[in-house]
This record gives structure tokens, sequence and C-alpha cells, in this order.
């Protein structure tokens, strides 16, 4: 009777089949070898139907109101039969390992387009099949815990995983052995001859997989000696290999090695590599202990002397080196001077010293085979490394000065030497012209990626503007800030900015096959937000002739902004950005937390902040585009606030909180710890309220001042915040009836603009009471524009959302079908959970029957009703005389789904 059940049960509630004791029953019968792939299907899919069951329940205000709050939570379930299960169902064991692993095998993360897979995190909403995935690991995680008989083969699966799927997404599996590492490394000791097996794939390994592998595992060093001996072997083997992959995978391994295995010892950093009389192998060190401070600083220099052959190799290796080297020196500062001296020598090969101009040469950045062309030294990445190593080093010397008397080869280190070349390197660059240069950088080069001449021509002009970018980051933070350095800035800039004309122009004629993407920017994200601090938030009187030449820029203006959409876009899409501390998930927060309250503060005043408070509390946003001397510079202001707060909203909502605070004390000038006290929704709604006043004083003046793409964005910023409001709560109840007055007076033709508004009210209605009323009037408003289907027949022309005219209707239409298209889905869920309930009951006598009515009646009349007004909507669309294509397409399948919910409904 237990597998007939997980059939009745997928048509209802889930839940009333799974208890712990049938899940043991099942995975009982799955020791049945002709039950086996019956079981574990069922269960499979019994598993993801609870997820999803739980996912309506709670995005469905229709749904959440009807069905129990009492939510059957497959998890626990789940979990609890694991616990039984050590105590007398150990014959289970076997099976509670296949159905972990049949989960993830099934559930795992999926590669989109590009190749990319979407990375979740702690705040990042999971879909139901990354919840099935989840529990899959934690159900292998549990058994490994619980049941010493099945970790070996636990721990050999999930390796075999992770070493023949390495081409295809297997983070869960890498955070399934992180998590096993973690929360049972002694359990993990009995099965190391495993762990060390894993090293020999390393060498085949893509890079990603191995820093994922390595990072899992890292923690056992501590634990056990023979383990590091052996990760120092193949790390060795990788380094001398043929293939690039194993070298990079290397590069990777020792560069985690030299963050976790800090320094502590007294040995001088720049100690010669040569004066060491042992190996790494043969070093006993455990990580980030205080015992023998000796041999952790002898392992880590042998692991530097065993990098420098990276300086040699081809630009992938190099630029994973270059990349790692701050984290290094940021977790690991006693091996500074170290890293100081070999990076000066690495520059030294391409710095040209002296007042030459330019300052560096390219040629040997490069490499030829024949006809093609390949970058051998990236520049630019070389350059950037070397800037944030040595403003830490700076700042890691300012920390200490007067606690070490003893470093005598303090001067010796490099970082001076460096600085001086870094200074030299920027006057010079802003002198160069790109005559200057051995090469034809100007609007007659050709810079056709079919030729190795064009292709050398993108790889020198991309070289040269991530030169100038680090140079302006060097400018600006370095030291203290001048006028001097705000010119240099802006010179560097100038230069930049010539540099990208000459690619854009090329890319418009279309000659060559010029490339119209722009590269990765090389600024780093604490640069961008110190920068928009400068421009939008610095009040000071005394810097207001220093930054005036930065803020007089339209241009850099537009460049930095351009630069933070890049950073957005990649914390929002991998949670992490490219540069130093980019890895670190609340630094990235706490710069675009100081990023928006920038943006916001450019939205909010017309002029250049100044020391009068009343230019940003104003609050109103009056056409800043129009009255603001740099055109369309808030614009984009309000754009890229707006993925801002989608980015934080989407990665970090654990701790949006923060930017609400940030932005409410901004503008409210309220003092920061009362704001602390102050709710999301409350916040939220403080904002609404400038916004909706800036869109009313947009559409109340005439269409001469009316500006489209500012409307666009305070209605994104608007449809953004609205998802913090409580729905029921005052602040909601005025947003839903502002939306609701704007779509009903304003006749707006923009199908965007319309499109958004409609997206804004539908959303408010659907948190609310549900948009069946909506529906009703909007499908009206529809067939009395567009008239109907029989010419004959006149449409009394009775309109009830102005918004809705001969213009707009089809793309409201279009809004329309998909929204009842998810309300008749919920619709068809209810139905199809009634049906199971009513197969899954026993018979019951009449008086039990009237009893157990109420809810069941309750919500066969929500249902009833839910559809009447399907039906009323679908009725009005299907008279009124709709454009040939996607309306009419939409319509047909609304209707089709329509009749079959009805037609089940027959059967009921």
């Amino acid at each position: 009777e237990v597998l007939p059940a997980y059939q009745v049960g997928q048509l209802g509630d889930v839940g009333r089949v799974l208890c712990p004791f049938n899940v043991a029953l099942t995975l009982s019968l799955a020791r049945i070898h002709r039950l086996e792939e019956q079981v574990f299907e069922m269960m499979k899919v019994a598993i993801l139907k609870s997820f999803r069951d739980q996912q309506m329940q709670q995005s469905s205000a229709l749904i959440k109101d009807l069905v129990s709050s009492q939510v059957w939570c497959v998890s626990d379930v789940i979990l609890e039969t694991i616990q039984n299960s050590a105590s007398g169902w150990d014959h289970i064991s076997q099976g509670l390992v296949q159905l972990g692993f049949t989960l993830m095998d099934s559930f795992g993360p999926k590669a989109g387009p590009g190749g990319k897979v979407a990375e979740t995190g702690a705040g990042v909403s999971r879909t139901p099949a990354q919840q099935a995935c989840s529990l899959g690991a934690r159900v292998l995680l549990e058994t490994f815990k619980a049941h010493d008989l099945v970790r070996r083969e636990i721990l050999e699966q999930l390796l075999n995983r992770v070493v023949t799927k390495a081409t295809v997404p297997i983070t869960h599996y890498l955070e399934l052995l992180s998590d096993m590492v973690t929360s049972a490394p002694l359990n993990l000791l009995e099965c190391l001859p495993k762990v060390q097996e894993a090293f020999d794939y390393l060498s085949v390994l893509p890079s990603p997989v191995t820093k994922g592998l390595l990072q899992a595992i890292l923690p056992l060093l501590r634990v056990r000696i023979n383990l590091k001996d052996s990760l120092i072997l193949a790390l060795r083997k990788g380094m001398f290999s043929s293939q690039l992959e194993a070298r990079k995978s290397s590069v990777i391994g020792y560069l985690l090695l030299l963050k976790n295995f800090k320094v502590l010892g007294s040995l001088a950093s720049s100690q010669t590599l040569s004066s060491q009389g042992f190996s790494a192998s043969q070093v006993k060190v455990e990580v980030h202990a205080r015992l023998n401070p000796a041999a952790n600083e002898a392992l880590c220099l042998e692991i530097l002397g065993s990098l420098r052959r990276c300086l040699i190799q081809q630009a992938d290796v190099r630029l994973l080196f270059y990349e790692g080297l701050y984290d290094v020196l940021r977790r690991n500062s006693k091996l500074g001077s170290t890293i100081l001296q070999m990076l000066l020598v690495q520059l030294k090969r391409c710095y040209e010293a002296g007042d030459v101009l330019p300052p560096v040469r390219l040629d040997g950045c490069i490499t030829a085979q024949g006809e093609q062309v390949f970058l051998q030294e990236p520049l630019g990445h070389l350059l950037c490394c070397t800037v944030h190593c040595v403003m830490k080093w700076r700042e890691i010397k300012a920390q200490t000065v007067g606690d070490d008397e003893d470093d005598e080869d303090d001067d010796d280190d490099g970082g001076g030497e460096l600085e001086t070349m870094l200074e030299s390197m920027t006057r010079r660059m802003i002198k160069s012209d790109l005559d200057d240069f051995d090469f034809e950088l100007d609007k007659s080069a050709d810079f056709s990626l079919t030729t190795s001449v064009g292709v050398k021509n993108n790889i020198y002009v991309i070289l040269v503007m991530g030169m100038y970018e680090v140079l302006m980051e060097y400018s600006f933070i370095m030291g203290d800030p001048s006028r001097q350095k705000v010119e240099q800035v802006l010179g560097l800039f100038q230069r930049y900015h010539k540099l990208v004309e000459i690619l854009r122009e090329k890319s418009a004629k279309g000659k060559g096959g010029a490339t119209s993407k722009t590269p990765r920017s090389l600024l780093s994200l604490r640069c961008i937000d110190l920068l928009l601090s400068a421009l939008y938030c610095d009040e000071s009187s005394d810097h207001e002739a220093m930054l005036a030449p930065l803020r007089g820029s339209v241009e850099f203006q537009r460049y930095v902004l351009a630069v933070v959409q890049q950073k957005v876009q990649q914390a929002e899409e991998i949670g992490h950005v490219d540069g130093p501390d980019g890895q670190d998930p609340d630094k990235v927060l706490r710069h675009l937390v100081s990023i928006a309250r920038a943006l916001l503060r450019k939205c909010f005043s017309v002029a250049v902040p100044t020391n009068d408070s009343s230019v940003v509390s104003s609050g109103v946003v009056e056409s800043v585009a129009k009255k603001d001397k740099h055109k369309g510079i808030p614009l984009l202001c309000l754009d890229v606030l707006q993925r801002v707060i989608t980015a934080v909203n989407t990665r970090f909502s654990h701790k949006k909180e923060s930017l609400y605070a940030a932005l409410a004390t901004d503008l409210s000038r309220e003092d920061p710890e009362d704001a602390d006290n102050v709710i999301i929704a409350e916040r939220a709604a403080f904002h609404m309220r400038q916004f909706q006043r800036s869109v009313v004083g947009q559409l109340s003046g005439g269409e001469e001042d009316l500006n489209m793409k500012e409307l666009h964005g305070l209605v994104s910023l608007l449809l953004a915040l609205s998802k913090e409001l409580q729905p029921g709560s005052t602040e909601f109840e005025q947003c839903l009836n502002w939306t609701t007055k704007i779509c009903k007076e304003s006749k707006i033709e923009d199908l965007l603009l319309c499109k958004m508004l409609m997206n804004l009210l539908f959303s408010l209605h659907l948190a609310h009471k549900g948009p069946r009323s909506l529906l009703k009037d909007l499908a009206q408003d529809i067939h009395s524009q567009l008239g109907d289907i029989d010419e004959d027949v006149q449409v009394e022309n009775q309109s009830i959302y102005a918004i809705v005219n001969s213009k707009t209707a089809p793309s409201v239409t279009l809004v329309v079908l998909s929204h009842a298209e998810h309300m008749l889905e919920d619709v068809e869920w209810l139905i199809a959970r009634l049906r199971g309930e009513l197969a899954y009951a026993k018979p019951v006598t009449s008086e039990e029957g009237t009893q157990d009515l109420g809810p069941r009646q309750a919500q066969e009349r929500a249902a009833a009703v839910q559809l009447g007004a399907l039906v009323t909507c679908c009725h009005e669309l299907v008279q009124a005389a709709l454009p040939a294509g996607s309306c009419s397409t939409n319509l047909l399948k609304l209707l089709t789904k329509m009749y079959s919910v009805l037609a089940s409904i027959t059967k009921y």
C-alpha cells in the first residue's frame, strides 16, 4: 500500500504521505531490486512536489489564506528518519545514500547561456529544484556522520563525481565535501587514502574545480601532515606539466597554501630561498598554529620560489598569479617584502627608466607564433597587482609603526622603489601621446580581428587602457588628496577616453571587424565607491575647488557609472566582483550600500552637493535631467541605483537592512542610531514617496516637459522598493492607491512605461486581495479601446483606466493575459489538491462529513469565484478585436488551459 499512497499523495498534499515511518518503509522496499528504480523515482517526484507546494503557498496570497498554515516540511521528515536510522533502522542507510545522490544528481545546478552557473548564497532565494538538491546534500552529510559503514562509500562516490563530472557544474558536490570536512573532520580521517587519491587527478581537472576541491579539504591539513605532503608533491608535478590547466591548478593550490599557512616567526621575509636546508614536503606545520613558526616561513618562501616559474609562463598562468597575490599579502603580511621584490623584478622588465616616453615597453607583452599573435604579459593586471600590494603594504607598515624594532630590512622591501616607479609612470603616461608608442594607435590603425596586425593593435589598446585605469586608481587613493592628484586622474582619463573613442569609431564604421565590447574595467569596487562619494557626497568647502575638475567632466562621470554597472552585474550574477576584496561578500555589500547612497544623493540634488543641507533634503526630483547642467547624469544615476537595489535584494537579502538604513539616514538627516530602529518597510516607503512626487511632477507637466527615460527609472525604483512593503500596512495601502490613481487618470502612450506601471499595479494587487476585479476592468477597457471583433457591434466607451488607450491596449493585453495565466495556475493547483484529499480521505459518516466541510467548502468556493472572474475576463477579450500575433496566440493558450481546468472540475 505504500507505493500507491505516493501516487495519491502527488495529487494532493504530499505531507500526508511523507512521514518518518513511511520514508523508512519505502527505503526498505528499495532493497528489492525490481522496485529500486521505481521507489527512488517516486520519492524524487514527491520531494520535488513538496517543495513546489511550499513555494506556491508562500507566493500566492489566495492559497496562503485558504490552505492550512500547517506546512509539512519534507526536510524535517527525512532528517528525522536519519536520526531514527541510527537507533535500529540501520538497514536503510544504503537507501539514504542512494536517495541523497539521486536528489543531487537530478536537481544539481545546470549551466546557463555561455556556460554560466547561477551561484546561490545565504541571501539568494532558491527554487524547489535547488531546495531538493540541498536536501540531498544534507541527507548525505547526516548519514555520513551517523553511519560509519557507509562513510567510505559516500566519500568515494562524491570524489568520483567531482573527478568524472568536472566539465559540468559540480559546485553542489564541492559544497557537500566542504561541509563534511568542516562538521566531521575526524570521521573523514578514516577515509584519508581516498582524499589523497584525488590529488592524482589535480593535473587533469579544470582550474575552478581544483580551487573548490582544495578549499574544501584544506582544514584537514591541521590534523594530517602527510596529506599536506601529498598535496605539495602533486602541485609541484603540476607546475612542471606540459598542460596549461595543470599549471593553472598548481598556481591556485600554491596561493591557497600561502593564504592559510600564516607566517608567525621572526625570520626575515627577505631571506634568500637558497639558504633553506630542507624542502617544503619535509616541514611539519599546522595551519594558523603558533607552533614551529620557522617551518611556516620556510614553507611559504619555498612556495613563492616555485611560483616564480609563473612569471615566465603563459598569460593565463600569470593572470591567476597576479590576481591572487594581493590576498596573500593581506592575509600573510610577513611575506610582503618578498612579494614586493618579485613584483619589482617583473615590472622592471617592461619599465623604461628616466624620462623616456612612453614609460613602458609593450613589445615584450606579446608573442607571435607564425601569423598568430598572443598576449604574453598581462601588463594591466601586473600593474594592478603592484598598485594594490604597494597600497596594502604601506597600510600595514603604518599600522605597525613602532611595534617591530627589528625590521631593519624595511627600506629594502621594494615598496619605496615601486612607489617611485609608479609616480614616474603616472606623470609620463599623461604626457605620452599615442604617437609616442612603438605602434600605430590612431584612427587610421587596423583593429581587425582577422589580421595579425589588427589583433596586435587590439591587445596593445587593452593593455594601455588597463594601465590608465590602474594609474587613475593609484593617483586618487594613494597619499593625501590634492588638486594635483585630481588633475592627474583627469589627465589619465582623457588619454583613456581617447582610446575608447577610437575603438567606438572603428566599431561604428564596422571596418575591420573591430569589437565594440568594452574590456572589463580594472578599477576596484573600493575605488569606484570613493570616486562616487567624492563626486556626489563630499560637502566640504575645502574640497570643492579640488574636486571641481572631476565634477565638471560629464564623460568622467559617465565612465564611473558605467564601471558601477559592470561591477553590480557581476555581484548580482555570481555574488562577487573582480579586484581586491571582491571575494568578500561583506565588503562587497558595504561598498554597494555606499555607492547607492551616493547615487541617491545625486538623484535628489540638482546641483553639486554643498554645505546647504536643504538642497539634498528637499526630497523632490523635479526633472533633474532638464535642470542639471550635466544632462543625462541623474538619469544614469537612477538606472544604476535601481540595479544596485535589485542586486542587494537578490544577492544580499539577508542583510538588506543596511542598505535602507544608509539611504534613510542620508536623505532624512536622521541620526544613524535612530535610523537603525526604523523597519525596512518604512525606509522603503520614505523613498517611494520621493519618487512618487517626481512621477506626478513629470506627468502633470506638458508633453514638452515629459522625460520618459526619467520616468522609466523612477517607476523601476518604485517596483523594486514596493516588494519591501508589508501587505495591509498603511504604507502598502498608500502605494496601491497612488498606483491605481496614476493608472486611472494618466493617459500614457509610452509602451514601456505603460508595462512598468501595469506590472507595479498587478504586483500590489497580487499581494493584497488578488487581481480579480482588476482583470475584469482592464478587459473591459481593452474591449472598449480596440473595438468588437464584429464590426457591426458598437462597444460602449466606458474607460476606467486612462492608461489603456488604442496605442497601449495590445501591450496591456499581454500583461493581463500573463497574470490571468498565473491566477489560473493557482486555481489548478487548488483543485488538484482538493481531488487528492478526497482520494486520500477515508469514508466518513454524515455527521463527521458535515463537521469537516468548512475548510473544503471555502476552498471550493474560492476556486469557483476565481474561475468565474477568469471566464468574465476571457469573455471580454475574445470579443475584442485583438491584433494578430502574440496577443491572439496567448489568448488562445489561456483559453485552452482554462477549458482543461473547467473539464477537470466536472470530474471532481
